[in-house]
């Protein structure tokens, strides 16, 4: 079984609205070990709620965090990571230092849109291809305009997107045709990485293995494996990620044969 690696978890103890001490950051670690993680990553919000949240401040916090589950022989590797909201100013804070990028490598930005809904990623992917740097869309499923355009989600993948998609999503989808979008996106290859967006033990808890065992129900083990702990792994430890283009699914012989 490969290691499940959790893209998308707030571990930093009293940063943001994840774990209030560090007692709770660690019974997360723990359950995520338990949940079969090995990789996670140590991040929280930035964005103009939590202005101290500067990339320095992160990796401080997960610097300690790391020495801690060292110390106390947790088999976890967390890496630094903003989760970082969207706005006219997101280039400029780049460039400027004050955002976190994915595990610290330069490589991937995990963004989420701003509280006003869903805006146009691609002018950000753009202007930061020449530095080598990505984007990853965080828990995407929330997103229907996106979830529900197949033809817009390819095109920022496209453009360079990876598309992460929160575990307990899969497990528990909330109605029938939200089940129904997620496994369209399964079967045709635009889910690239999981995350539990875990938030602390009694609410938003860490959990991977329910979200694993829908995608492998859908879309075979072994890219299950890859979506869950391959491609993430690889992400937060700065290695290259190398996805397969997505392949909607083919219209049917009446409609070859007569048009859409």
């Amino acid at each position: 079984m490969i290691p499940f690696a959790d893209t998308h978890v707030h571990l930093l103890a009293g940063l943001d609205d994840g774990p209030p001490t560090s007692d709770v950051a660690l019974a997360m670690c723990r359950m995520l070990v338990t949940e079969g993680a090995r990789h996670a990553t140590a991040l929280a919000h930035q964005n103009h709620s939590y202005p101290a949240n500067t990339a320095d401040h992160l990796r401080s916090a997960a610097a300690a965090l790391a020495a801690t589950l060292s110390e106390k022989k947790i088999p976890l590797s967390v890496y630094p990571t903003g989760e970082i909201m969207l706005s006219a100013n997101t280039l400029a804070e780049w460039r400027s230092g004050t955002l976190l990028s994915v595990g610290d490598h330069k490589q991937w930005l995990l963004v989420e849109m701003p509280h006003s809904g869903l805006i146009n990623v691609l002018p950000l992917v753009e202007a930061l291809k020449p530095e080598g740097v990505g984007c990853i869309i965080a828990h995407a499923e929330r997103y229907p305009e996106l979830l529900d355009d197949l033809a817009l989600t390819q095109k920022w993948i496209e453009a360079g997107c990876l598309i992460q998609v929160t575990a307990r999503a899969l497990a528990e989808p909330w109605e029938p045709g939200f089940e129904l979008a997620l496994k369209r996106w399964a079967k045709g290859g635009f889910i690239h990485l999981m995350g539990s967006d875990g938030h602390g033990i009694d609410r938003r808890r860490p959990v991977l293995a329910g979200g694993f065992g829908r995608l492998a129900k859908w879309v075979g083990r072994s890219h299950a494996e890859q979506i869950a702990g391959v491609w993430g792994a690889a992400v937060l430890q700065g290695k290259s990620v190398n996805v397969p283009p997505p392949r909607p699914a083919g219209r049917n012989w009446f409609t070859r044969l007569f048009g859409s």
